[in-house]
């Protein structure tokens, strides 16, 4: 039986990487009822999915992945971000699919979540940061450490973007389980200099006092 806190660090692994640019998927969220509850929106979307255009049912689909994701049915999640990237071509494709691989990582399937990251890779150079801290993630989840501290620092080498703060808290940690103490120490002062605001900076450790080497108590 899995832990709270192995919960803890998949949802965690999960939301640093949730966040995407905007997406040019049709929207079909004014399409639904007015005032329709929270927890009645799946059965009028699938109905705009079996009924629409195919750029609508892409959409619709898209947003039962959505609706999905934020309950945390991550299987039902995958499936309709499938769906939609089934649907869609390019970037919108990628957005599609990169969703799905965040779904695949709640749902505790690392093989499919990879798959996903490596084709958005090659889909959507937008989006390619983000697909890198992914993989790096899926390695994590299937328990290969040294591949996801690879992708990391293959990413980190590079213009990461927006992905960067998560990326190098993720690679601190993992140099941290590793005893990599320089690399966690030059992580973590990147990190702490170029993302100063970030959610990822504001759960850094205390530096160490002056005089008083890290870890003494």
């Amino acid at each position: 039986m899995r832990t709270w806190a192995k919960r803890i660090r998949l949802a965690a692994g999960v939301a640093a990487i949730w966040a995407t640019p905007a997406t040019a998927i049709e929207s079909v969220w004014a399409r639904l009822p007015a005032g329709l509850p929270a927890d009645s929106m799946a059965a009028p979307l699938h109905r705009i999915e079996a009924t629409g255009p195919r750029p609508t049912a892409a959409g619709a689909a898209y947003a039962l992945g959505q609706f999905h994701m934020a309950r945390g049915e991550y299987p039902l999640a995958a499936a309709a971000f499938g769906r939609a990237a089934a649907r869609l071509e390019g970037h919108d494709r990628g957005e599609a699919r990169y969703r799905q691989g965040v779904a695949f990582l709640g749902e505790r399937e690392p093989g499919k979540a990879r798959a996903a990251f490596e084709e958005v890779a090659m889909l959507s150079q937008t989006l390619r940061a983000l697909a890198q801290l992914g993989l790096a993630q899926s390695f994590v989840l299937a328990g290969e450490r040294e591949r996801a501290i690879d992708v990391l620092r293959r990413l980190l080498d590079g213009p990461a973007a927006e992905a960067e703060p998560a990326a190098l808290a993720r690679y601190a940690a993992l140099c941290e389980r590793a005893h990599r103490e320089a690399d966690v120490a030059a992580a973590r002062a990147r990190l702490a200099r170029r993302w100063p605001r970030s959610f990822e900076a504001a759960l850094l450790p205390p530096p160490p006092q002056a005089g008083k080497p890290a870890g003494a108590p």
